[in-house]
């Protein structure tokens, strides 16, 4: 759990400073997040990081800022809920 909260701040971290108008640039950290989000049960959130790799593979991202914000909001609502069964599993 904590691997996959420190790596995926990381990623949304790089997705967030990469420079403008390099898609290429964006397409490691969000394929990295969308396999480690996805081993977690994230599938929201894995899809997407998803849609943004393969947007930035094909050249064509719609709205960047509207896409890294998607994830960095899904990423803290994945963070929010482990460090809940985290607090359950502490207290149960």
């Amino acid at each position: 759990m904590d691997t996959y909260l420190a790596d995926g701040d990381a990623q949304v971290r790089a997705l967030r400073d990469a420079p403008a108008g390099d898609l290429a640039a964006l397409v490691r950290p969000a394929h990295s997040l969308k396999s480690s989000s996805a081993s977690i049960g994230a599938m929201a959130l894995a899809g997407r990081c998803r849609s943004l790799e393969a947007d930035a593979r094909a050249g064509r991202v719609d709205d960047v800022d509207g896409a890294i914000g998607a994830i960095a909001e899904g990423f803290a609502t994945a963070a929010a809920e482990l460090a809940a069964m985290r607090s359950d599993s502490a207290t149960g």
